[in-house]
């Protein structure tokens, strides 16, 4: 370990201790740097764990961190290089037989996209397709929220996911669009088969021009007062009903 001055590198910067400790022990992603405050609980564990990669350790000053601004950083960051960045064929090419994705329409709050890429890889998912425009993107927010989900599930950025759903379809993928309003309950649904859960921003839901391209729309019935989920809890239910499905089919 050595004391250090900002180094110059290129990458992305994840912070959090989970964050960084996840990247370190996953395969799709290279991490070049690990700095660490000097009054890091966690300084021996975070060093152990560098070292099995043999990835270099800077302690440095709290001052270090105003890069993330007024967040929770605890103490350590790191620089990464992504290696589960696929293009759309990439991503095709590399599903099982009868995969499961997840489309984003314009979710452009980093929380929620944290919180859903965890959500997918908890859930097994083959990939998470999303634009290079007006979407949250790989951000050291959603590298935090997602718990270093990040760094396991696929990611696939495309110009237009318009133009991504109509290839899906021509592979025989069931394009859902989560649609509260109009869709039918999902337990109603036969999600077994190649599967792809379109979800919509917060407020505005899927684009109508997004929600024509789909084969079915989908809803989970509410039965309290609020009429609406959270993002991220919505495909949290969407997913765990396709897994839930899966496993009934087997039996």
């Amino acid at each position: 370990m050595q004391d250090s001055k900002r180094t110059v590198k290129s990458g992305s910067w994840i912070y959090g201790i989970n964050p960084v400790i996840e990247a370190l022990l996953s395969e799709q992603s290279s991490v070049s740097l690990v700095c660490v405050a000097k009054t890091c609980k966690n300084l021996e564990k975070l060093s152990a764990s560098a070292a099995l990669k043999s990835v270099p350790v800077n302690i440095v000053g709290k001052n270090y961190f105003d890069r993330f601004g007024n967040v929770s950083h605890q103490g350590v960051c790191a620089l990464i290089e992504r290696r589960n960045l696929m293009s759309l064929s990439e991503l095709l090419d590399t599903a099982p037989p009868e995969p499961l994705f997840v489309i984003l329409d314009e979710i452009e709050d980093p929380g929620n996209f944290g919180a859903i890429l965890r959500t997918a890889e908890c859930a097994g998912v083959d990939g998470v397709i999303f634009q290079s425009r007006r979407n949250a993107g790989i951000t050291s927010v959603v590298e935090k929220t997602s718990c270093g989900a990040a760094g396991y599930v696929p990611l696939c950025v495309v110009s237009n996911i318009k133009n991504a759903i109509r290839s899906l379809k021509e592979q025989d993928v069931l394009i859902c669009g989560a649609d509260s309003d109009t869709g039918v309950a999902l337990w109603e649904t036969d999600f077994t088969g190649a599967t792809a859960f379109v979800l919509g921003s917060e407020g505005r839901g899927m684009r109508r021009t997004v929600g024509e391209l789909c084969d079915i729309a989908v809803k989970i019935p509410l039965f309290g007062k609020i009429k609406s989920l959270n993002v991220s809890v919505a495909a949290g239910i969407l997913l765990f009903e396709r897994k839930r499905q899966l496993d009934t089919k087997k039996k």
